[in-house]
């Protein structure tokens, strides 16, 4: 294919610059995973390796991070590991890959828009390139790329700019009389590949629309080309903002408080001040870590606390709204804006999600450098817009490079975190753990010592307190009544750490390797947390609480207990799962009759509320471990073991 000369230079360019973000993330490919991998990825291996049909149909339809469970996400996975643990350097190359192809694709779109603007020449191939490579080399999105789990936000990325071009490709079918199939077909069809991958895949008819708000109307077909455009956006405009609405009025008062710490309201009050913050971080204002722990993010509690919460409101009102008026008089700049704004409209609004995180500019950020390398090309000579594009790239390439050989040196990683947010409990607990890990527990103790007083109510931070000074052989009483307060007095829900660390403590102290840490002070512990009034109203939490209490009976062999115990635990939520993991333990306790009573005690139990079609994939994965008699047959399976370990026994 004849390529004209900015054509030409586009290709180049672009691929000057793929070729060096694929060096510079090729540094950190043999960086582990971190954080929240460990709670999605396993599930690769949760129910045995995934290599027959029944099994590949358990996982894909097993995504619990929103309604759609992120099917494609997921079966993206599959291309780099088919059970648990696994390697994570495959998944990192696919993630690099998935970039890079974003990347091509975006700077083919910002060539395409510019036309459509008028720009010709020199300035319409220096602002696709330049525009594409800031985007594909920026450090915000280092923690994007070499984060596997984050591959579900570059997923629906990916959708996005293809339904971009295919709106590009049938808005011109559409002005030279021809088919209208791509705009009533293929933007419907896009948008649910790209809400299959993730939720915030769903804005894409919304960002073609913002992005058609600027750009000039069509010489021919104007009028049926509108009708098309409404039949195949705007029922999915009219569902965001419905759903969004409604989550805003039933969160504006009730609480995430148990889970998060704050309100709906309060993160609505709280977000444009974190917009501020990342528009900061997109234009090398202000410095990003790279980090995966954000908790230091305080919300909002009304207008004036903090004091530029309403600022805040009010200089993104003003920006929004002269994006909207001057859409036509300055259209690459208000495409920009609107653009930006459109796509934080799922992950900064009302969804009761983590205050901050960098992977949620790696969409909206997509048309963000490309109006001032639009201007610089039409307004600056050629050499010199060059050479500042150059050095531009090179700053965000060096950056880039430095956050990427982080991600490859978990040590150096988790040290440089911490330092850059002494006010996450996260990252100091993370980056202590990695010190004990590295036989340094005496640092980690140091570490958290120091930052006791300033998170007083901070589970993570007693809980890895507690092992790091294990580590170093013992602990005191004070300790103990140290991480027992912590506990009682926690602001929300500690989630599975405590089950975690507890049945962890219960292997220390049945080794007998911690000198002070005995059933009696893990007992302590869990009956403080109990004593916590939002963890007692959590009926999953005091599950956890109930059932380590079940492995600390069985730890000073009483298994009878343990049964009680276990009773006790799965009553308050009955699921198969739960009953075949306690019974398994008095199997292997050496109680394989209380195994075989515990599991006709779950048969006697009511079963609970199923999961109706408004739960989506988790009402489809119910019915698809339904129709395979999963948990059937893994029940008649125990029960067979238990029974002739049982018949052995009264041999």
């Amino acid at each position: 294919m004849h390529l004209d000369r900015p054509r030409f230079v586009m290709v180049v360019c672009t691929l000057a610059t793929i070729v060096t973000a694929a060096w510079i993330y090729a540094q950190g490919l043999t960086g582990g995973f971190v954080f929240d991998d460990y709670a999605n990825l396993p599930s690769l291996g949760a129910q045995g390796p995934i290599d027959n049909l029944p099994a590949f149909l358990r996982f894909i339809t097993s995504g619990t991070a929103d309604p759609t469970g992120r099917p494609i996400a997921l079966l993206s996975f599959l291309i780099d590991g088919h059970d648990w643990p696994t390697a994570a350097e495959p998944f990192k190359r696919t993630n690099v890959v998935i970039h890079l192809l974003n990347g091509t694709l975006l700077a083919w779109l910002l060539f395409r828009l510019g036309g459509l603007l008028g720009a010709q020449g020199f300035p319409r191939a220096f602002a696709a390139c330049v525009g594409a490579g800031a985007w594909l080399l920026h450090p915000l999105f280092v923690s994007t790329v070499l984060y596997v789990v984050q591959r579900e936000a570059m997923l629906p990325t990916a959708f996005v700019l293809l339904g971009l071009h295919l709106w590009l490709t049938a808005r011109s079918q559409v002005q030279r009389g021809r088919s209208e199939i791509g705009l009533l077909l293929g933007i419907p069809l896009l948008t649910l590949l790209a809400l299959l991958s993730k939720a915030n895949g769903i804005l894409l008819p919304l960002l073609i629309v913002a992005v058609d708000s600027c750009v000039p109307p069509l010489a021919s077909h104007d009028r049926r080309y509108r009708r098309l455009l409404r039949i195949s956006c705007w029922p999915w405009i009219l569902a965001v903002a419905a759903v969004l609405a409604w989550l805003a009025y039933r969160g504006i008062d009730n609480a995430s408080a148990a889970y998060r710490g704050w309100t709906i309201g309060q993160r609505l009050l709280t977000e444009p001040s974190i917009l501020w913050v990342y528009l900061g971080q997109l234009w090398l204002v202000l410095p990003t870590s790279g980090s995966v722990f954000h908790d230091q993010y305080v919300a909002a509690t009304d207008l004036w606390h903090p004091l530029w919460t309403l600022p805040a409101i009010l200089g993104l009102a003003v920006v929004l709204g002269m994006g909207l008026r001057y859409r036509k008089t300055h259209p690459a700049l208000a495409m920009s804006v609107i653009f930006y704004f459109a796509g934080h409209l799922i992950e900064s609004t009302s969804l009761p999600l983590e205050l901050y995180f960098e992977h949620r500019n790696y969409l909206p950020g997509l048309l963000m450098f490309w109006p001032a390398a639009l201007a610089a090309g039409r307004h600056f000579r050629a050499r010199t817009a060059v050479a500042g594009a150059v050095i531009l790239l090179t700053g965000m390439s060096l950056l880039s490079l430095r956050l990427v050989r982080l991600w490859n040196n978990p040590p150096a990683q988790a040290l440089f975190w911490a330092t850059q947010s002494p006010e996450s409990p996260r990252a100091q607990a993370y980056a202590a753990q990695i010190e004990g890990a590295a036989g340094r527990a005496d640092l980690g103790i140091q570490r958290l010592t120091k930052r006791q007083n300033n998170f007083p109510n901070e589970p993570q931070i007693a809980l890895t307190l507690l092992d790091l000074r294990c580590q170093e052989g013992s602990v005191t009483g004070d300790d103990i009544l140290n991480g027992a307060n912590t506990l009682r007095h926690a602001a929300r829900d500690p989630g599975r750490i405590l089950l975690n660390w507890s049945l962890e403590a219960i292997e220390e102290a049945k080794a007998q390797r911690c000198t002070g840490l005995d059933n009696k002070a893990i007992l302590t512990i869990l009956d403080a947390a109990a004593s916590n009034p939002i963890i007692a109203s959590l009926p999953g939490r005091m599950q956890d609480i109930v059932h380590a209490r079940g492995e600390l009976a069985l730890a000073r062999g009483d298994t009878q207990s343990a049964l009680e115990d276990f009773n006790k635990a799965l009553a308050l939520s009955p699921t198969p799962q739960a009953a075949l993991e306690q019974a398994a333990a008095l199997g292997r306790a050496g109680a394989p009759g209380l195994g075989l009573r515990h599991l006709a005690y779950f048969k006697t139990l009511p079963e609970p509320p199923g999961r109706g079609p408004s739960t989506a994939m988790a009402w489809l994965h119910d019915r698809v471990l339904e129709r395979q008699g999963y948990w059937r047959n893994e029940i008649d399976h125990l029960n067979a073991a238990l029974a002739r370990d049982d018949r052995k026994r009264a041999q």
